[in-house]
């Protein structure tokens, strides 16, 4: 609904054993293929320039295109590089559109997120992958903290947002924000009374199942207990704690795909879910109440007149924290009404000598 990718039961397919200079790739590309400097990769600028470039066939430009769209869109690389394993999907242009291209993007940006969630401290974490889905599914279930749609919500909901004025916000205020947010100030279901194209509602066996998704490096589980709510607002069911990690083993593959007996693979989302399990308790341990306390004002023991400023709180995390502000720094100096904006609306101040 937000992207447009359709989703299906028929997995994109990667020939691992192809090569930029095999003769399969020659054929369906055309003479692009002697420009790449190895043999699993090229370079996106050459792709690009070889679609309009000449002697090329008609359906060797379709498919360069969409080499560039599946490798920098759908299932971007971190080294702006085209993978060739995507080319097996593309030999006959006629069942490009059936494959589970969704699925391939839900999958890759399941794996970037969990890659940038371990991303050390210090460093700026990135992904690699459709983010903006992301940005635009917060946009959708929170809207009061949305900037002003600049089109007609409809179908793809992504194209809805197109020049929206975005405002910049630190991880700490998105926190705080979405743990004081009231319940009935989320949208559940915010698509559920939107016209369904066919190609978007072939996404319906993900409804009641739990879906390995195909993925570039490793393929992902799509946990629907996680998201019954949306689905069906009564049915208040308390899934069971999160796997590790929602990378599929190989032994699992293995014995998954065997049962199956298919490309797809899908399991009950009712196996992982507690049956008597109370929905309040475990909204309380997965997102426990913050505590805020009141910064405290403390003024040296000589009671100097330019004292600076030591404020004692404990943020959201339930961390303590300390922070002075000199007084040379503060516009009202000794009155020292001015309070950082993260401290608004300002306490009352408590004053000890």
């Amino acid at each position: 609904m937000i992207t447009g990718l359709p989703f299906s039961e028929r997995n994109v397919t990667f020939d691992s054993e192809l090569t930029w200079r095999s003769a399969i790739a020659r054929d369906l590309l055309g003479p692009v293929v002697d420009l790449s400097k190895d043999d699993f990769h090229a370079s996106v600028t050459v792709l690009v320039d070889a679609i309009c470039g000449e002697g090329v066939s008609v359906e060797q430009r379709v498919r360069l295109f969409l080499l560039v769209l599946v490798s920098r869109v759908v299932a971007p690389s971190r080294k702006n590089r085209v993978h060739i394993s995507f080319l097996s999907a593309l030999r006959d242009l006629r069942a490009v559109s059936s494959y589970n291209w969704g699925g391939l993007a839900y999958s890759h940006l399941l794996y970037e997120m969990g890659r940038a969630s371990r991303t050390a401290l210090g460093s700026d974490p990135s992904m690699a992958a459709l983010w903006s889905v992301l940005e635009i599914w917060i946009y959708e279930h929170f809207p009061t903290l949305a900037p002003e749609r600049t089109r007609d919500a409809a179908y793809p909901y992504a194209a809805s947002w197109i020049g929206a004025v975005r405002v910049g916000a630190s991880l700490t205020a998105s926190r705080r924000a979405w743990r004081v947010l009231p319940a009935d100030r989320v949208v559940w279901r915010p698509f559920a009374n939107a016209v369904v194209p066919t190609s978007a509602a072939r996404a319906h066996f993900l409804y009641a199942w739990r879906v390995l998704l195909p993925g570039v490096y490793r393929h992902m589980w799509y946990l629907r207990e996680r998201v019954s709510l949306q689905r069906h607002p009564g049915d208040r069911l308390v899934p069971k704690d999160p796997p590790e990690s929602t990378l599929a083993l190989d032994e699992d593959l293995a014995r998954l795909y065997a049962e199956a007996r298919g490309d797809a693979v899908f399991r009950s989302w009712r196996e992982f879910v507690h049956k008597k399990g109370s929905y309040d308790d475990f909204l309380r341990r997965l997102a426990p109440p913050v505590r805020f306390v009141l910064p405290e004002e403390e003024v040296d023991p000589e009671d100097t007149p330019h004292a600076d400023r030591i404020l004692r709180y404990e943020n959201s995390d339930g961390e303590e924290a300390v922070e002075t502000i000199p007084w040379s720094s503060s516009p009202h100096r000794k009155s020292y009404d001015a309070v950082p904006e993260h401290y608004a609306p300002a306490p009352r101040v408590r004053v000890r000598r």
